[in-house]
């Protein structure tokens, strides 16, 4: 049955005829003998108001963590008072509870109104309710005070940042605020003020839309700028709510971990760091070997994915065919310093401080003695063994060869902020050359072909040419029906000219990187390229 218009009206009307009637009675009880000494023994009613906290923006200064603005008024419970802002109200029980109070309240507006001297109307904002963009690196705050992420590591700045008013109402000997007593409002702080990251509130949500795509599985995307190590996007799924905390502490997938700050097992998208080892250390892409589906090394045999094995392959076909003997030929070629160094160069081994206090995981780089073992060699050359990294150091490994073998470590804040559209910029972390320039082509050469001329390829988009390489990256745990748990990885840059933006995509027990990620891996990058500039 419809609501009738005129019997809502009436009701509305009804309504405002009790608050009414209330503030008049409440009004009423005020005015007793007592009043009569308001002049002599007058004191005052102060509310102090938070009206804000401290914006975390985009890099286009879009807030992350706040609302929209918000209108809050101070009500002394007069009955013109009541009148003025009946039509705005939002919450009507809770005036008429803080009516009861005769005290003055605050309440929201969802309609402007002008302020007397019983009614003050203040601007402020709030914090958004539910899962924000980028929550695991946003944090959250917990009983007033910041507990995780960027809310923790920059919390007495933004607190710097927060505006509060002080609202103070003459009162009669009996504590009972008068109409049209005398009051005053102080606000104090400057909206606005916060910190500004290197996300991209667009980017960032292209990654987290594609990220939910691989449920049940959980997962991370990382999207870095090429050039300048800046991180556009860094997402990780499951997530929690900050408004449900107890909730995700009983969920059994750890949605308070950051995935894409996390260590695990990489597979075959560290072959690029033995392709580049070899290729810094007099080797080129012509470097033959002749795969029959497996290798033994130093009485260890290692099989390939292909029983059947690839035949003759160099260097790009290795990439494509994404063989292991390969590489492991290569590495019985190599010396564990060069193959040490050359990782560690790339950032691998080396926790990566992204912002003040804020930290990815070092992950696990074998050291030169492990690597004297001819099977620990083998097992890193093609990202297996004791080797573990994050999507975030795969990121920044891909964006080093896309930004011609310049590595720029990963970061996340572009500066502050006092006003919310002026930058006060930090600076920015130190770019150092670790691949030489020919190095460097060859790589991107080759991940480029990785996607143009596999046909089975998944992670190949539509509207921009694009390189990559993927992962089915071995954990050595197992389901209870005796099949291997393997992560999926995708990484790459686009567009293959002046690369801009390096993409990384994470699978956690994913299986295979080319049905798993790689579809993921396109479709950011698809998006990417058709927003406008």
């Amino acid at each position: 049955m419809r609501n009738n218009p005129v019997r809502l009206l009436f009701l509305e009307s009804l309504l405002f005829i009790c608050l009414l009637g209330i503030a008049f009675r409440l009004y009423g009880l005020s005015r007793g003998d007592q009043a009569a000494q308001a002049g002599v023994r007058q004191g005052q009613y102060h509310l102090h108001i938070q009206l804000s906290g401290g914006v975390i923006y985009d890099r286009h200064f879009t807030p992350l963590n706040q609302s929209e603005p918000v209108l809050y008024a101070v009500v002394n419970p007069t009955p013109a008072a009541v009148a003025s802002i009946f039509a705005g109200i939002d919450d009507r029980t809770a005036v008429m509870t803080a009516l009861q109070k005769r005290k003055p309240f605050l309440c929201r507006l969802n309609a402007p109104a002008d302020s007397t001297q019983d009614l003050i109307v203040l601007n402020g904002t709030e914090k958004k309710a539910g899962v924000l963009p980028a929550q695991h690196l946003l944090g959250y705050i917990q009983n007033g005070k910041a507990a995780a992420g960027l809310e923790k590591a920059y919390a007495p700045w933004l607190e710097n940042c927060s505006t509060s008013a002080d609202v103070t109402f003459s009162v009669d000997a009996n504590g009972t605020v008068l109409s049209g007593a005398e009051s005053s409002c102080t606000v104090t702080g400057t909206a606005g003020g916060g910190i500004v990251t290197t996300l991209d509130a667009r980017i960032q949500r292209i990654a987290e839309d594609a990220l939910a795509k691989a449920a049940p599985y959980a997962g991370a995307a990382v999207v870095l700028e090429c050039e300048t190590g800046a991180i556009a996007a860094c997402a990780s799924t499951p997530v929690y709510d900050p408004d449900r905390l107890a909730d995700a502490l009983s969920q059994p997938d750890a949605p308070f971990l950051n995935r894409a700050l996390s260590a695990y097992s990489v597979g075959s998208v560290f072959k690029l760091v033995t392709a580049a080892n070899a290729l810094e250390h007099g080797f080129t892409e012509k470097y033959l070997y002749d795969c029959t589906g497996d290798i033994s090394f130093y009485g260890q045999r290692f099989r390939c994915h292909n029983l059947n094995g690839h035949g003759l392959l160099d260097m790009q076909g290795a990439l494509i065919q994404s063989c292991n003997p390969y590489f492991i030929s290569l590495s019985r070629l190599m010396s564990p310093a060069s193959m040490h160094e050359t990782a560690e160069k790339l950032g691998f081994g080396t926790a990566a401080e992204i912002a003040n206090g804020l930290y990815s995981a070092a992950g696990y780089l074998p050291s030169e003695q492990e690597l004297e073992i001819e099977a620990e060699r083998a097992n890193m050359s093609f990202g297996q063994g004791k080797l573990l990294a994050t999507p975030l150091q795969i990121a920044a490994m891909t964006a080093c060869i896309g930004n011609d073998g310049i590595y720029t470590p990963p970061y996340i804040i572009g500066g502050l902020t006092t006003d919310g559209s002026q930058l006060l910029a930090d600076e920015p972390p130190v770019p150092v050359r670790v691949l030489s320039h020919q190095t460097a082509f060859q790589l991107r050469k080759m991940m480029t072909a990785v996607l143009e001329k596999s046909k089975k390829s998944k992670g190949k988009p539509s509207n921009v040419r694009a390189a990559g390489k993927t992962s089915t990256a071995q954990t050595g745990q197992f389901a209870p029906d005796g099949t291997e748990y393997c992560h999926a990885w995708m990484t790459g840059f686009f567009p293959v000219y002046l690369p801009q933006y390096a993409v990384t995509v994470f699978i956690e027990n994913g299986g295979s990187g080319n049905e798993t990620a790689a579809p993921l891996f396109r479709e950011i990058i698809e998006q990417i390229a058709a927003l406008p500039s």
